[in-house]
């Protein structure tokens, strides 16, 4: 299936963190088996889907768009971990395993008999890699707090520097960046401490604090702090030392376009094209444009606004100068580099198949570029699979479910469709179940 075929995963995680990490290593051939919890939910199932409200409530869960988004290629077994059964169950499945990824606080895992210390002793060779929002060392001062990619965000800075320089910050929570830094640099451990075993035959406890990992991405501005004691601020969507640089309004509800002149050269070929004031001389160098970037901004905007995004940019690419129309969610699902890239992913699953969709992998590698087998699993669905393979016997599975520490799919035989399958629109965008072992 990829390159990491033979890989064998456990993953204990919510969210994004440990989630995006080991969807990176499903995608290129790991077998991923997800612990899942019907008391205690990874959030990305309680999402749910806004059309699916009022249906029983394991395919309200099953129906969460981020569901595909975060579990494709994965397995999900159905495990009450709080129950000691349970426990001894995942620590089986860990002593077979490569790698252990999990995102929850390091005191929750140590209270459900998961550390490494716990870990290590059934499988000395485990690739570790906890992703706490704060490390795993209990004798530093946030060990215990719980954080999330919203909030770690506004601690570490990052929210201080969006939105407008005369408003207060705007905040990055809907995206939640911090997550998606986090499961960059796990996918980066768990190449890392594979290759380290391969050399020396030990395994590896990789320790990644979130807030550390969200510290790193300001790292240019910490070192311009260090050494000018320059202080950035909020400027919207310009840089310092470029001008002009923007978002414009352009014809129409809720239409822009970014624009951002890198040199003299440039600014010459667009002032030639705004006319009238543009061409004046105090605009000629970068010190005069930056000087007057707010009387530059209103002689494009009053120029952008009687004309369509796609006109602007149109025209000022074929001067070179960099522009671009600013994209909702509808004009990315249309954009010819995407469609073309087949970025978005339409696969189908037990729970949905006619097809689930779900955005790609940017990692492509030669001729075993991965590939996408499966969409997100309903919750349980691959429990008997992975205990049977696991050696567990059918008595003992049988036990375990009647006890209440495993369960299965609640309702296998159920099956949704995802309102947009009769879409024309969103069907010309993406790869069909019958493409899905390309990238």
């Amino acid at each position: 299936m990829g390159v990491l075929d033979g890989l064998s995963v456990v993953e204990l995680s919510i969210a994004i963190a440990a989630p995006s990490c080991c969807r990176a290593l499903a995608f290129h051939g790991a077998d991923v088996v997800k612990i899942e919890s019907r008391t205690n939910p990874d959030v990305a199932r309680l999402f749910g889907s806004a059309w699916a409200v009022g249906v029983d409530a394991a395919l309200y869960m099953d129906s969460s768009p981020y569901l595909p988004e975060m579990s494709a290629n994965k397995r999900s077994v159905g495990l009450e971990l709080k129950q000691r059964e349970a426990r001894d169950v995942a620590l089986t499945l860990l002593a077979r395993a490569d790698v252990f990824v999990t995102n929850y606080s390091t005191p929750a895992v140590c209270g459900l008999g998961l550390s490494y210390d716990d870990v290590a002793a059934v499988n000395p060779a485990i690739i570790y890699v906890a992703l706490p929002g704060f490390g795993s060392d209990p004798s530093q001062p946030y060990y215990e707090f719980l954080a999330w990619g919203p909030n770690l965000a506004p601690l570490v800075g990052l929210d201080e520097l969006t939105g407008y320089p005369d408003q207060v910050p705007a905040g990055i929570a809907t995206i939640a960046p911090p997550d998606y830094f986090a499961g960059l640099h796990a996918i980066a451990a768990v190449l890392t401490a594979l290759e380290h075993r391969d050399q020396t035959g030990q395994g590896s406890y990789v320790d990644i604090a979130q807030f550390e990992t969200t510290v790193s991405s300001l790292g240019p501005l910490l070192i311009d702090h260090a050494l000018t004691g320059n202080v950035p601020g909020r400027t919207g969507s310009r840089l310092s030392w470029l001008a002009p640089q923007g978002c414009y309004r352009c014809a129409g509800a809720e239409q822009w376009v970014a624009i951002t002149v890198a040199d003299d050269i440039g600014w010459c070929a667009f002032a030639g094209l705004l006319g009238g004031h543009a061409v004046d001389e105090r605009f000629a160098t970068l010190a005069g444009r930056v000087e007057h970037h707010d009387e530059i901004d209103a002689l494009i905007g009053e120029w952008t606004s009687a004309q369509s995004a796609t006109e602007v940019a149109e025209q000022l690419q074929g001067l070179g100068v960099a522009a671009c129309e600013v994209h909702d969610n509808l004009g990315v699902l249309h954009d010819p580099q995407v469609r073309d890239r087949h970025w978005f992913q339409l696969v189908e699953s037990k729970r949905f198949p006619d097809g689930d969709l779900f955005s790609g992998h940017p990692i492509r590698l030669g001729d075993q570029p991965g590939r996408w087998w499966r969409a997100g699993p309903s919750m349980g669905e691959d429990t008997m699979a992975v205990l049977a393979g696991a050696g567990l016997s059918g008595a003992a599975v049988e036990e375990l479910l009647r006890s209440g520490a495993s369960f299965t799919d609640a309702v296998p035989e159920e099956k949704l469709r995802r309102p947009y399958i009769d879409d024309p629109e969103v069907l010309a965008a993406v790869r069909f179940p019958q493409d899905a072992g390309a990238a």
